[in-house]
């Protein structure tokens, strides 16, 4: 397989048209599809705008076409990223929490003020049902006895 027929092969995997490979290194339309070989001023601009093709392969054969360093650091930076993310939800996770129990302690206060409000208000009622009941009787025995 010649060099261009590798970066043919390079370009099919990534999913890489020939027209956005030849506007991204600048190379002339047909490039890959005359003669066999590179030169390294060509070569230059491939490896240049592509950072994850390895060299290696292109030359030697040996090893993999996608070069594994740059998937790490690309994982690397997506970890980054995501573990980011997990700080700022963790962050948020407890900010809620500090609002949930502040809101459940309003509600506990309101409840209690109710509930006091509550009691006041049928010790009240029962005390004026006490004096109804004392001015009844008061009266009944105001009429038996007269």
């Amino acid at each position: 397989m010649t060099d261009k027929e590798k970066i043919i092969q390079y370009l099919n995997y990534k999913g890489i048209s020939k027209n956005k490979f030849y506007a991204k290194t600048g190379l002339s339309v047909g490039f890959l599809d005359s003669g066999s070989s590179l030169g390294v001023d060509k070569l230059r601009l491939v490896i240049d705008n592509y950072h994850d093709f390895n060299l290696d392969w292109l030359i030697t054969g040996k090893g993999s076409m996608i070069k594994t360093e740059h998937k790490d650091e690309s994982l690397s930076g997506e970890i980054d990223i995501l573990n980011q993310e997990i700080k700022n939800l963790q962050s948020e996770i407890i900010k809620l929490q500090k609002q949930i129990i502040k809101m459940h302690e309003e509600q506990h206060a309101i409840k209690r003020t109710h509930s006091k409000t509550d009691s006041k208000s049928e010790l009240e009622l029962a005390q004026v049902l006490q004096r109804l009941m004392n001015i009844g009787e008061k009266k009944k025995q105001q009429m038996s006895g007269k």
